[in-house]
């Protein structure tokens, strides 16, 4: 599950830019959130950021009730989806993690798009 929201956040932590709405590093925590739930981390950590999405899902709800926990986390309902569908996908067959992994990544810049990742 974990691996699926960082896969939606920042496509395992090569966008490393705060979000429009203040969101930041590899797991996209806004700032109150993360001193509420990032346990005195680094938010721009990746250990740290992953702990501290486990432990903010877990009191929202998971492992129990991800649909919740996961709503709490982005409050869409396509994001909700989009994160159990990956994360189905590579518990079913742990390969997919790597594929996932290997997309090539585009951001959107002044002077256009710019591959990220990739050859």
């Amino acid at each position: 599950m974990l691996a699926a929201v960082m896969l939606a956040e920042t496509k395992f932590g090569r966008v490393r830019s705060a979000s429009h709405v203040g969101a930041q590093g590899p797991m996209q925590f806004m700032p109150a959130t993360w001193k509420a739930y990032g346990m005195g981390g680094d938010i721009q950590d990746t250990r740290d950021a992953v702990m501290a999405a486990a432990n903010y899902l877990h009191a929202t709800g998971a492992p129990r009730d991800y649909q919740r926990a996961l709503h709490a986390y982005n409050p869409s309902q396509s994001y909700v989806d989009a994160i159990l569908l990956h994360a189905r996908q590579m518990k079913r067959d742990p390969r997919t993690y790597f594929v996932y992994y290997n997309w090539q990544v585009y951001v959107i810049t002044t002077k256009g798009e710019r591959r990220l990742t990739g050859p």
